[in-house]
């Protein structure tokens, strides 16, 4: 489906229900980071290595995920453009 120019393809915006609910979950960010941090120090490896990943990947982001083909070296990728020249000058209706 096409929208006229500046028509919006949701003009009731993202319902209230969504942004409640963020806005809750922010209010405890403060509480879960000093919890994580308190985890990192926890006696069983498991747990402080999990809490130390988790502060990892909202402090500086998660890793870059390697893309490899089936033996294992880079991914090959392969792509084509196909460019219509109308033979009349105009361009193409869609």
């Amino acid at each position: 489906m096409r929208y006229q120019k500046g028509q919006s393809g949701n003009p009731g915006g993202r319902p209230k229900v969504v942004a409640e609910v963020r806005e809750l979950a922010q209010s405890h960010c403060r509480a879960a980071v000093e919890r994580l941090v308190e985890l990192m120090a926890d006696p069983d490896g498991r747990i402080a290595v999990a809490a130390c990943n988790a502060l990892l990947d909202r402090g500086m982001g998660k890793p870059a995920q390697p893309l490899t083909g089936e033996d294992g070296g880079p991914m090959q990728v392969e792509s084509a453009v196909r460019i219509y020249i109308p033979s009349n000058g105009r361009e193409p209706k869609e």
